[in-house]
């Protein structure tokens, strides 16, 4: 069986280690790397070539939100995931902005921490269940005001919100890459979608994509 390879990011040293020795009771997770400040972790990616990055806000020198987007340009195939203790919606938005697919608070059992790792590794986003609230506001008056989505349309919707490039969903439609940029251009007119954030936090509260 094929390992998920993790990247572990906290400056707690005792975190870290406590967690290293959780995951590595699964036997589908392998901790290949650590970083103790947000410096630390572009250079340990390279060398430490990881599935899934563990990721906290609040990192000395770096935070997480800055490390996250130089990893997201740099590591296109590397998902992140926030391990926090924040709670608001401001910090639950600049983390998928920024380039996460899974947020998770640090005072949760570490059987939902497992099970974000796994999601976002196949391809999903993944947040706390008791910050799903905090993805509403907005979006529903941006339903009531947006044009219908096509079947086509909902498609492609879908499999962006998952996290698919272009590429991929043409490859998984059988349709070019023109046509699924031409659907991603109606999509964003139709709804007003500023950036992939919305539209994915739009699927999320459309049950288009399940957390």
């Amino acid at each position: 069986m094929e390992k998920i390879k993790i990247f572990l990011a906290d400056d707690h040293q005792i975190l870290r280690e406590s967690l290293k020795l959780l995951l590595e009771q699964q036997e589908d997770f392998s901790v290949v790397g650590e970083a103790e400040d947000g410096l630390a972790v572009e250079p340990g990616i390279r060398e430490h070539p990881a599935d899934v990055l563990l990721l906290d806000v609040s990192m000395p020198k770096k935070n997480g939100f800055e490390v996250a987007r130089s990893l997201s340009r740099d590591h296109p195939d590397l998902r992140i995931v926030f391990l926090t203790m924040h709670k608001n919606e401001k910090m639950l938005s600049e983390a998928f902005e920024s380039g996460g697919r899974g947020y998770v608070l640090k005072e949760n059992a570490f059987e939902e921490l497992a099970a974000a790792i796994r999601t976002v590794n196949g391809g999903q986003i993944y947040v706390s269940p008791e910050l799903a609230s905090l993805m509403l506001p907005g979006f529903l008056e941006k339903q009531r005001e947006g044009e219908d989505l096509s079947d086509r349309e909902l498609e492609v919707l879908k499999l962006l919100a998952e996290g698919c490039s272009n590429k991929e969903i043409a490859d998984q439609l059988h349709i070019s890459v023109k046509t699924v940029e031409t659907h991603r251009a109606n999509i964003m007119r139709k709804h007003d979608f500023k950036n992939v954030t919305e539209l994915v936090l739009y699927a999320v509260r459309n049950h288009i994509i399940e957390v």
